[in-house]
């Protein structure tokens, strides 16, 4: 069996994490309660680990640097959320991107022509907008506390996908938001007027709260929404899936983290 090591800050998490059992008896998780990333990382070779996922920004951003070898979405955002061990030494990925994807194209959201609105800077950010860039959507809007950052945030996206940068405050940011078949909330603070939402809209709210009151306003209305756990288990679905390098079921980990105590 396979000991995956998973570090988090998020003790009821982990706690769960640390109880669970993979259905087919492939791999176990081992929760790495503390110690600096490069601590972590380097004992996982001698531990006979083999990976990690590491599930907090603080993390992500640390591990860049510290491997051998990055998948071109870590080398490009400059962080890592999966390290994997090799022959070769350990290889970091970065499935943000990929995980926002797979929680769309599982609830059969269709992104072709549609108009993605995203809030906040950053390389999640980015390597959300490049995921939906590469799912044939026609426009992301990435609005962002200032215009800088939102062009910071910018990655290269298809020829085909219209990009706009904005600032939060710009008035034609209501706009943006009324006329979005998608809108991504990365940045916890950004605030969406009410009559953006919709039944058309498809929401997703990364803030730590499993229902806030964008989400329950899209509720409301009749939308499709997903929160930061739903996002989360398709993230460790893909990171385990690059670790054991076979296919991992989605739903025992959608289980176990929407069964785990709110912080």
């Amino acid at each position: 069996m396979h000991i995956v090591g998973v570090l988090g800050r998020d003790q009821a998490l982990l706690n769960a994490i640390g109880r669970f059992r993979d259905p087919l008896g492939r791999f176990h998780l081992h929760p790495l309660h503390e110690g600096p990333v490069e601590a972590v990382l380097s004992g996982l070779v001698p531990l006979a680990f083999a990976g990690a996922l590491l599930l907090d920004d603080e993390f992500e951003q640390a591990a860049s640097g510290l491997l051998q070898r990055y998948s071109l979405d870590a080398q490009e955002v400059g962080a890592v959320d999966t390290v994997s061990v090799a022959a070769g030494g350990l290889i970091g990925e970065y499935n943000v991107g990929r995980a926002i994807g797979s929680l769309l194209a599982e609830a059969d959201w269709d992104a072709r022509g549609a108009r993605a609105v995203l809030l906040g800077s950053g390389r999640r950010v980015s390597a959300i907008a490049r995921e939906l860039s590469s799912m044939g959507v026609a426009q992301v809007v990435i609005l962002s506390e200032n215009r800088p950052a939102a062009e910071r945030s910018l990655p290269r996206l298809a020829a085909s996908t219209e990009v706009v940068t904005s600032a939060l405050a710009d008035p034609r940011s209501e706009g943006f938001l009324a006329e979005a078949d998608l809108l991504i909330r990365s940045e916890p603070s950004a605030e969406v007027p009410p009559e953006a939402m919709g039944p058309h809209l498809c929401l997703v709210d990364l803030r730590p709260e499993r229902v806030t009151a964008l989400r329950q306003q899209a509720l409301n209305f009749g939308a499709l929404t997903f929160n930061l756990l739903d996002f989360q288990a398709h993230r460790m679905s893909l990171g385990l899936t690059h670790i054991l390098g076979a296919g991992v079921e989605l739903e025992p980990l959608l289980a176990l983290l929407h069964e785990t105590p709110s912080p």
